[in-house]
């Protein structure tokens, strides 16, 4: 009986991983012949189908593992350490797939670029964790004042863009806007002191004839037309 059942099968196959569905299938075969006729086969042939389950149960469990390992590693590779938020490889990825998007359903959407002023001079006055929780404080706020369809990223040691997908020309403006002036009244506390944010931004429309470098370039022109400077530091209240 168990020859019949295993005949159409190559055992050495089974041990790869794309293989792992035929060996639970194997190995629930053998369980039904189990349950309907255990006698057919005998103490060898339990042993063997019990064998059969603890391999394919710890092969499924180290599989599931390595995909998760896996995926991990493949988030590390997209995302900015420090920010939490894509970094320069992930938002090349990420714009790429919604220009192809654009292309295929004539989808449109809106690119923000964002610079930070005076960033090295808030580094060389007071350190660069002074300068990492800026970065952190203006990542947290453009992530959770988008949309779950937007992308955002640092791209560069002071610089961020959030791909605003399925979005008009007016919408896409419209957030903008807003997250133009949310990072500029921003301040975030350090030591006593109150380090106001200062960052220009860009805007620039995309549609199915959009292309990567275009788009980027226009977005920087436009940020530079709108860098506006402030830096004044505060002490903090009760500081003075």
């Amino acid at each position: 009986m168990i020859p019949s059942m295993l005949e159409d099968v190559k055992i050495e196959s089974l041990i790869r991983q794309d293989s792992l569905p035929q060996l639970c299938s194997v190995a629930d075969r053998l369980r039904q012949l189990a349950r309907r006729a255990p006698e057919t086969l005998g103490p060898d042939g339990l042993q063997l189908l019990d064998d059969l389950l603890t391999a394919a149960a710890e092969t499924e469990q180290s599989l599931a593992l390595q995909r998760a390992r896996i995926r991990y590693l493949e988030s590390l590779s997209v995302t900015d350490e420090l920010t939490g938020l894509l970094n320069r490889r992930g938002f090349e990825a990420e714009l790429a797939r919604a220009l192809a998007r654009a292309r295929r359903v004539d989808e449109t959407g809106l690119l923000l670029t964002c610079d930070l002023n005076h960033f090295k001079a808030i580094n060389d006055t007071y350190g660069h964790p002074a300068g990492d929780a800026i970065l952190r404080a203006v990542g947290q706020l453009l992530k959770r004042n988008t949309r779950e369809s937007d992308y955002v990223a640092r791209v560069g040691g002071d610089e961020f863009a959030v791909i605003m997908t399925q979005a008009s020309r007016s919408l896409g403006e419209q957030l903008a806007e807003k997250l133009t002036a949310m990072v500029n009244e921003l301040v975030v506390p350090w030591q006593g002191k109150s380090l106001p944010v200062s960052a220009g931004f860009g805007t620039t429309p995309y549609n199915r004839n959009s292309r990567p470098d275009t788009l980027l370039f226009l977005a920087d022109q436009d940020l530079y037309k709108h860098k506006m400077p402030r830096l004044v530091i505060r002490e903090a209240p009760g500081e003075a």
